[in-house]
This record gives C-alpha cells, sequence and structure tokens, in this order.
C-alpha cells in the first residue's frame, strides 16, 4: 500500500524530493541513508497532490513545474508525466519576499482539504516560504479537517501552538515538525561539533555559524524579520548540545544568486582545556539544500506514516527531536538519532 501525500509548496526542496523518488523508485541504494524505515522503502511514498501559489507553476503537471522558474535545484533525474496538477495553494497576506510582483494563484483552506480529500492522501508535507506563519497553519487546519497527518518542514513554529497541538491529538493525527535539519547541513555540523568538544572535556565558550547561499529560500531569509526569526530558532537547536550557557549565534547573512541550490556555511568555535589553554576551530562547510533535505524527508514521511497505522499519534516526540530544529521537546542530535532508530530504522 503507498505512502500517499501531499505538497504545499513545490520549490527546491519538492523538486529533489520528486527527483528522488523517481531515483529511489526501483533497487538504487547509491547515497540513501536507511532504505528501509518502519517497514517502507522510498518507492513506497507517492505524490497526489500539490499546492503552491506562484502562477508559474499552478496548472503545470508536476513533472515540469518542479523545473519551472524560480527552481534552481540541480536536475538529477528526468521525471515521467504522472496524473498531478499543481493546484493553487493558501495565503493569508504573508507572501514571501521573492514573490512580489508575481501573479499568485490563491485558494481557500477549505479548497485545499477538498483537494486532499479528492486525492487520498495520507500526509501533507508543508514545504512552502519561511515568513508564512499564518498559511502554515491553515495548511494545518485544512490537514485536519481532510484526515491527514501533517509535517512542517517550515520555521513557523505550529507545534508551539497548543489549540492546533490539541485539534490534532483529538483528531487522532499525527502533527510532526518544526523546521526540517538537513542531514549534514549547517545545524547539525554545527551541534555535531559542539557535542563533540563537550565530549572530549572542551569548555566552549563561543561559536557561530553564517550561512551564505542562492534559491528562493535564501533570498526570503535575508528579509530582516524572517532572518531574525529563523536565527532563533537555529541558535536554540544547537545551543541544546551544551549543557551550559555559552555565547553562539547562528543563521543567514547573504543571498548570492548564481550560487543556485547550494550553500556556504561559515563556523567559529572557540573554548579552552587543560591549564586553560586554548582551542580554536574555523571551518566551512558547503553543501545543497534540496540534495541535503531529501534522506531526511523520506524517513519522516515513512516513520510518520507508520505512526498513522499504529495509532501513535499527536506530536511524535521522536519524529521531530530527529528531523526538526525546533521539536516540542528538544534532544542533543545523539539521543534523538539513537530513539528514531530503534523505533523505526531496520
Amino acid at each position: 500500500m503507498p505512502i500517499k501525500v501531499a505538497l504545499a509548496g513545490v520549490g527546491n526542496s519538492a523538486s529533489v524530493l520528486v527527483q528522488g523518488l523517481r531515483f529511489y523508485s526501483g533497487d538504487e541504494k547509491k547515497g540513501l541513508w536507511h532504505p528501509n524505515v518502519a517497514g517502507f522503502k522510498p518507492r513506497d511514498i507517492q505524490i497526489v497532490a500539490a499546492f503552491d501559489i506562484d502562477s508559474r507553476k499552478v496548472g503545470l503537471e508536476l513533472s515540469k513545474a518542479v523545473f519551472a522558474p524560480p527552481n534552481v535545484a540541480k536536475k538529477y533525474v528526468s521525471i515521467p508525466r504522472s496524473k498531478v496538477t499543481v493546484r493553487g495553494g493558501i495565503s493569508r497576506g504573508d507572501v514571501a519576499p521573492h514573490l512580489s510582483g508575481v501573479r499568485l494563484e490563491r485558494m481557500s483552506s477549505d479548497d485545499v482539504s477538498e483537494g486532499l480529500e479528492d486525492s487520498g492522501a495520507d500526509i501533507l508535507v508543508n514545504m512552502i516560504s519561511s515568513g508564512c506563519t499564518s498559511s502554515t497553519e491553515d495548511y494545518a487546519r485544512a490537514a485536519l479537517r481532510a484526515g491527514c497527518g501533517f509535517i512542517n518542514c517550515t520555521p513557523a513554529l505550529a507545534l508551539k501552538n497548543n489549540k492546533l497541538v490539541a485539534d490534532f491529538q483529538k483528531a487522532k493525527l499525527p502533527l510532526v515538525g518544526d523546521d526540517l535539519m538537513s542531514q549534514f547541513g549547517g545545524t547539525i555540523f554545527h551541534k555535531g561539533l559542539l557535542g563533540l568538544m563537550v565530549k572530549r572535556g572542551i569548555k566552549v565558550s563561543k561559536s557561530y555559524q553564517l550561512d551564505v547561499g542562492g534559491g528562493s529560500e535564501t533570498m526570503n531569509t535575508i528579509d530582516e524579520g524572517i532572518k531574525m526569526a529563523k536565527r532563533g530558532v537555529k541558535t536554540s537547536s544547537v545551543a541544546e548540545e551544551v549543557p551550559y550557557k555559552f555565547e553562539t549565534i547562528a543563521g543567514t547573512t547573504d543571498y548570492v544568486d548564481y550560487m543556485g541550490n547550494d550553500r556556504t556555511s561559515y563556523f567559529w568555535f572557540t573554548g579552552s582545556t587543560f591549564m586553560e589553554s586554548g582551542v580554536t576551530v574555523d571551518v566551512y562547510l558547503r553543501s545543497s539544500d534540496g540534495a541535503n533535505a531529501g534522506n531526511v524527508l523520506f524517513d519522516v514521511i515513512r516513520a510518520t506514516y507508520r505512526c498513522m497505522k499504529v495509532g501513535k499519534l499527536g506530536t511524535v516526540g521522536e519524529i521531530c527531536a530527529y528531523g526538526f530544529k525546533s521539536p516540542p521537546r528538544p534532544m542533543r542530535h545523539e539521543e534523538a538519532f539513537t530513539k528514531f532508530a530503534a523505533l523505526y530504522v531496520r
């Protein structure tokens, strides 16, 4: 039985997700982190609906929409035509900066609910732009009415909304998020090195992470309001790795159009050890945003669907902590991975 997934937002990460489903539609395992999660393989995931407000994508069949402007994600594979046509999406006035001047194709939350029901979707994956908090809540409500689980990949803090959480629990549906954490992006790299320093007895005093990238998501994130909100989420996430207070900052600093969907993260760490001798680390990481999200999305989707089938519902803590920067109950990344793997990875 396929895991029927609907996408809210057909941006760069959605493009790579759809390509990844094609790439791993057979027995290919190259680059695949977890071939089997909760008894499911990637080929068990099926995209049955997609929503977006960008008129350049709405009305297009999905295999064309994922490569339509302003998407700049690399084309890894050719995608065959599907039965999915991108429909208009939800926008409650919180339009992303990169859509300024673009004609929008809006639908009501009720229309999206109807579309989800018609498609038979089990889970709605929210991949709309950063800064769209009201629209994220509307998508969650649409999923709730349609009887779908909801995965929030955006920095909007849906799981901090007590009323929304209670409504999903009452409906016996999973609510998972917030803010997807890449497989080996800036946040997990920052957390990992901090955790290693603490384990090796280094007294960490300061760290920072500065991200520079291309693509519409980075363009949106340099908006001052969105930048500070996202910085708060990232900074809180990395600080969780150190069991005492220290100074740290993590966030996006600039947009470079020709970088496409790639990102460079710069890190600096300082601390002290034996007889207070100093230790300093200065390093950078280069990665591709969409591809960095693929394995984690595969895992989260499959684990969330399994929870729906066995009745483990509401805010599923181990999935949230494993795959997201701002889970309801923060965990250090090793603990989160260990719990997730013990329950879902085979």
